[in-house]
């Protein structure tokens, strides 16, 4: 069943203008999603353009948005906490290729897969790019436009490519 959800997602619901504009769009793509994702909170904000493959590997927790045209690439698993602002065009890729074999092709290396998973209170950025195997603290900023590499474990803003430390809450 969660085929013909994710057929009306892609179909229609991702078109629907974002929440300013309708607020029932907003309730059509919550309700959506929550067909298609592995856990749903209340509250949620998917907006315009979201793209999450096939989205059964994603959850969402309570008073959490995805802005628009944001892409994430679920081949493993991406928990969202509960208030997370994820801000327009947001990359957030859980696959790899490995490529230490000298002998092989790089497209005949394996697949790496690792979750991402986004603490509570957190608000990213902008354009910004979160690549496998990484965990978000609670209550963490990252700044638009960031590459984040490696776990980010304590509170604070983080920016730049590869993401450092900037500044305490």
């Amino acid at each position: 069943m969660s085929i013909v959800y994710l057929f009306l997602y892609y179909a229609f619901g991702r078109f629907l203008p974002s929440s300013s504009a309708c607020k029932l769009c907003v309730k059509i793509r919550s309700f959506l999603v929550s067909k298609i994702f592995s856990s749903v909170g209340e509250n949620v904000n998917i907006a315009q353009g979201v793209i999450f493959g096939r989205g059964a590997n994603i959850s969402i927790g309570n008073n959490s948005g995805i802005g628009e045209k944001s892409r994430l690439v679920s081949m493993g698993n991406i928990t969202i906490g509960n208030d997370v602002m994820i801000a327009p065009e947001v990359l957030m890729l859980t696959g790899g290729h490995e490529y230490d074999d000298r002998n092989l092709l790089l497209r005949e290396h394996a697949s790496i897969v690792k979750p991402i998973t986004i603490g509570d209170d957190c608000w990213i950025g902008a354009r910004a790019i979160i690549l496998p195997g990484v965990t978000v603290a609670d209550r963490v900023i990252i700044a638009a436009g960031s590459v984040v590499t490696k776990d980010l474990a304590e509170s604070g803003i983080y920016g730049g490519n590869p993401a450092r430390k900037i500044k305490d809450l």
